[in-house]
C-alpha cells in the first residue's frame, strides 16, 4: 500500500508540474508572451538540466542523424506552438491542452506501422476516444457571431483540423524517443537512448531552444515586460523539467498505473485551472472533451 501511495503521489505531482506549461500558455495571452517564448525557455531549462548530467566526452560519438531528428522535432514544436497561439485566440485552453497531451495515440499508430506492433483492443478504443475528444473539442471554439450555420460549421472543421495538427506536431519528439529507444547502436547490445540518454535529451532541448528562440526573435514580439517573460518562461520550463524528473522517479512502479495517473492529472489540472482561474465555461462539449481525453489515457494504458 505504501509503495502504491508513493507511486500515486509522484505521478500526480509530476502531472501537476507538467500542467504548469498549459497555464503559462494561457497566462501569456494577456502579457504578449507567446507559446514560442515558453518553448524557448523549456529548451534552455532542459539544456541546463541534462547538461550537468551528461558525459560531454560522449558528444563526439553522437551520429549526425540524431541532430537531424532534433531539428525535425524543433520544427514540429514551432508548428505546434504557433497553432497553439492561434487556437487560444479562437477557443479556450482545455481542447488545446488535450491535443498537446494525447501524443501517445500517434506513438501507437507509429509503432504499428513502423515496427508492426499489434494494436490491441484497448489501444484501438483509445484511438477512437482520442478522435471523439477532438470532435468534441471542435465545438468549444469561441462564438464570434459568424455568418450563419455554414460559416460556423467551417470554423469548427478548421478548429478541429488545427487541434489534430497540434497533436501530430507535438508528437514528433515522442516518436523520436520511441525510435531511438528501439534503434540499436551498431556493434553494441544497447539502444541509442540507453547509451546516450542525457546527451540526446540535451541535444533535443538545445535544438528546441535555438530554433524556437530564433523564430520568435524574428517575429519581434515584445512581451509586456522582461520580468513577465522570465516568470512565465520559468513556469513552463521548470514545470516541464520537474514533471519529467518526478516521472523518472516512478520507474520502480507499474508503468500502466504511473502513466495513467500522470496523464489524467496533467489533463485535469490544466483544464480545471482554465475553468477556475480563467473563467472557461463548462459546457457539454467541455465535459465530453475532458472525458474522452481522460478515457483515452486510461484505455491506452490497459493491457
Amino acid at each position: 500500500m505504501e509503495i502504491s501511495l508513493m507511486g500515486f503521489v509522484l505521478a500526480a505531482v509530476s502531472g501537476l508540474s507538467l500542467s504548469l506549461i498549459g497555464i503559462a500558455f494561457r497566462l501569456g495571452q494577456s502579457k504578449n508572451v507567446v507559446p514560442l517564448h515558453i518553448a524557448t525557455s523549456m529548451g534552455i531549462c532542459g539544456m541546463i538540466f541534462f547538461g550537468v548530467q551528461m558525459d560531454w566526452g560522449l558528444m563526439k560519438e553522437i551520429p549526425l542523424f540524431i541532430y537531424g531528428l532534433a531539428l525535425i522535432n524543433a520544427l514540429g514544436q514551432i508548428v505546434a506552438m504557433e497553432l497553439t497561439k492561434a487556437s487560444l485566440k479562437r477557443g479556450p485552453l482545455s481542447p488545446v491542452w488535450c491535443a498537446l497531451n494525447l501524443n501517445f495515440l500517434v506513438v501507437i499508430i507509429y509503432a504499428a506501422v513502423v515496427y508492426q506492433e499489434a494494436v490491441h483492443l484497448f489501444q484501438a478504443l483509445a484511438l477512437v476516444s482520442g478522435l471523439l475528444c477532438v470532435v468534441a473539442a471542435s465545438n468549444l471554439e469561441n462564438e464570434d457571431g459568424g455568418d450563419g450555420k455554414e460559416s460556423a460549421l467551417k470554423d469548427k472543421i478548421l478548429y478541429g483540423l488545427m487541434l489534430i495538427i497540434i497533436l501530430f506536431s507535438n508528437s514528433i519528439v515522442f516518436l523520436t524517443i520511441r525510435d531511438l529507444g528501439s534503434r540499436m547502436v551498431p556493434g553494441d547490445v544497447v539502444s541509442y537512448l540507453g547509451k546516450y540518454l542525457p546527451n540526446i535529451y540535451f541535444i533535443l532541448y538545445a535544438m528546441m531552444a535555438l530554433v524556437c528562440g530564433t523564430v520568435v526573435s524574428f517575429q519581434k514580439i515584445k512581451p509586456e515586460s522582461t520580468g513577465t517573460l522570465i516568470r512565465l518562461g520559468l513556469m513552463g520550463g521548470v514545470g516541464s523539467i520537474a514533471g519529467l524528473f518526478l516521472l523518472s522517479l516512478c520507474a520502480p512502479y507499474p508503468a500502466a498505473f504511473v502513466f495513467t495517473i500522470n496523464g489524467m492529472i496533467t489533463i485535469l489540472a490544466g483544464a480545471l485551472a482554465s475553468v477556475f482561474f480563467f473563467g472557461e465555461k463548462r459546457t457539454t462539449a467541455w465535459y465530453f472533451t475532458i472525458g474522452f481525453g481522460i478515457l483515452a489515457v486510461i484505455l491506452a494504458n490497459l493491457k
